[in-house]
């Protein structure tokens, strides 16, 4: 009973039998769980005690629980193995205890198969020991003769046999349960410890793995940890360390230890139990043991985690669970702080597209314009000329990523004044902007391309008299930026298509994308179109901010 309890505690700790039990039918876990169970039915044969010229052992308990932790391949085949040994060995009841075996296997592991591993109970498990007793003194009376001989010895064993068969069994059960709830409280607390850091270590790993974020990861992990030091490196130097051994390991300077370097080009957790398994160069470094986890981004090793412990052999199997969970936690954020800044850069672009574009036809046209003048109209051309200027200063400047109305409607004016030389008297334009907004900050170049567009897709096809108007109004706590044009307007099919991720083009559908995503579905850009009447595009943004509170916006709203 002593060695059997054990076996079941070695094999309750050993993460290759735990692999081998969850997965039995694959050849190399078939084979090893065969040769390990089949070796404890025979030990248990060799350790029977002779009884009447028969031998009373334990063998049947190994071969029950390979049937219960192999299912019914490998509780056959250690029942065959260890049933032809039984019946080897030779007595009057060689036959029966050989049949009773490759039964006993059988019938546990149709039970596995039937109630399933996770549900096994030391119930179910004793039970089974029960009728597979029952099966092989069955055996033993329908096989074994003379029948004197049989009665004789069932007399003297059947009880204690049974009833070590039983109890072995419960007790190899209730030691391998008691191991797996074990490692799962484990699981669960290094899990919520692993939730915590994540949690506290959001913010500053939202912008990515650098000496910063890395500093202020690694205090925090060794706040919550209570581990002798932290690390956490990319795959050169080291971004930040805490605790014992900062005197050499320091932030910014290249990696040191063999086992971090390892980790980094193997891509798996390493565990050091000794500081010769550590590889720190430097004599007298404090640090013994630890655990090094790779933090991966998109397939790729961007770094470790290290937790690290004084004593020798002081990792714990605890410390291992939660370096491995803090580590995945941190690989998704960190992988998410890449595909953020990844998608900032993305708008970025199209935004500074948007800016830099110039309409090529309406920069000639406007060209051609000023030349005309330039001999009939001196004064307008040195007008228009001026509002070109404006127009060009706007797009090619530096500009924030916010600006006033009162910037953006300054330019819009501009853009107007040449637009009109080209409509000539029948394009009339009214601006109704309230003083109370004109300090609101709005997206640079947000009502611009909403007015470019009512030009050339609305006015610009109609023949008859054409009216733009634009308003800017304070309602409540809410400014709302309004351009109507009287002009041909967009059916309904189209208008459909002009936010679609699909379409082609940046202009109304980056204004769209950019309000949404800094203001929330609360705010942004409406249209309204009525085929041959005219069309609404209506931006609302919340009132009362004015720029200087979005110096910092990719940080704080991007």
């Amino acid at each position: 009973m002593a060695i059997l309890a054990l076996v079941a505690y070695l094999f309750g700790r050993s993460g290759l039998i735990a692999k081998c039990v969850n997965q039995p039918l694959t050849g190399r876990n078939w084979l090893f769980l065969t040769l390990i169970f089949s070796v404890l039915s025979i030990y248990g044969t060799y350790d029977g005690i002779p009884v009447e010229g028969a031998l009373a052992n334990t063998r049947l308990i190994g071969t029950i629980m390979s049937g219960i932790l192999g299912g019914p391949s490998v509780g056959l085949s250690v029942g065959v193995i260890s049933g032809l040994h039984r019946y080897g060995i030779g007595g009057f009841t060689a036959e029966a205890c050989g049949i009773a075996s490759v039964l006993g296997g059988l019938l546990a592991g149709l039970v596995r198969e039937r109630v399933g591993l996770a549900n096994m109970t030391w119930k179910t498990a004793g039970t089974t020991a029960i009728l597979a007793e029952l099966m092989q003194k069955g055996m033993v009376f329908l096989l074994a003769r003379p029948f004197e001989a049989v009665w004789a010895l069932e007399s003297a064993i059947a009880i204690p046999t049974a009833v070590v068969s039983v109890l072995g069994t419960v007790v190899f059960m209730f030691i391998l349960k008691d191991i797996q709830i074990q490692q799962e409280v484990h699981g669960a607390k290094a899990a919520d410890l692993a939730l915590a850091i994540a949690s506290r270590t959001l913010p500053y790993l939202r912008h990515g793995l650098n000496l910063t974020s890395a500093g202020e990861t690694a205090k925090i992990i060794y706040q919550l940890t209570k581990v002798d030091a932290v690390s956490i490196t990319d795959t050169e130097k080291v971004l930040a360390f805490v605790g014992k051994g900062n005197d050499h390991h320091k932030a910014g300077e290249p990696i040191l230890t063999r086992s971090t370097q390892g980790t980094i080009a193997n891509a798996c957790l390493s565990i050091i139990r000794t500081a010769e398994d550590r590889g720190c160069p430097v004599p007298g470094c404090p640090l013994q043991s630890g655990v090094v986890a790779p933090l991966v981004a998109h397939g790729t090793v961007v770094g470790t985690v290290k937790i690290s412990r004084s004593a020798e052999s002081g990792i714990s199997e605890m410390d291992v669970q939660i370096a491995r969970g803090i580590a995945q936690l941190l690989s998704v954020q960190i992988e998410l702080a890449e595909i953020d800044e990844q998608k900032k850069m993305r708008e970025k672009a199209e935004f500074k597209a948007l800016s830099a574009q110039i309409n090529p036809h309406f920069l000639f046209n406007t060209l051609n314009i000023i030349m005309s003048f330039c001999r009939t109209n001196p004064e307008v051309a040195r007008e228009l000329l001026g509002h070109l200027g404006t127009t060009l200063r706007y797009s090619f400047a530096k500009h924030g990523d916010f600006v006033t109305i009162a910037e953006e409607m300054e330019e819009i004016k501009a853009y107007l004044e040449i637009v009109k030389s080209r409509f000539g008297s029948r394009l009339t334009i009214s601006m109704d902007v309230d003083d109370t907004v004109l300090n609101t900050a709005i997206p640079v170049l947000a009502v611009q391309p909403l007015v470019e567009n009512a030009i050339q897709h609305g006015l610009f096809p109609k023949l008859s008299e054409c009216h733009l108007a634009i308003t800017a109004l304070k309602e409540e706590d809410t400014v709302r930026i309004s351009v109507f044009d009287n002009g041909i307007g967009i059916a309904k099919e189209k208008l459909d298509q002009l936010f679609s991720e699909t379409v082609d083009g940046i202009g109304v559908q980056n204004v769209y994308k950019r309000l949404k995503g800094i203001y929330g579905a609360d705010y942004g850009l409406t249209l309204d179109s009525r085929p041959g009447f005219g069309t609404w595009a209506t931006i609302r943004i919340p009132a009362g901010i004015e720029v200087s509170c979005y110096e910092n916006w990719d940080d704080n709203c991007g």
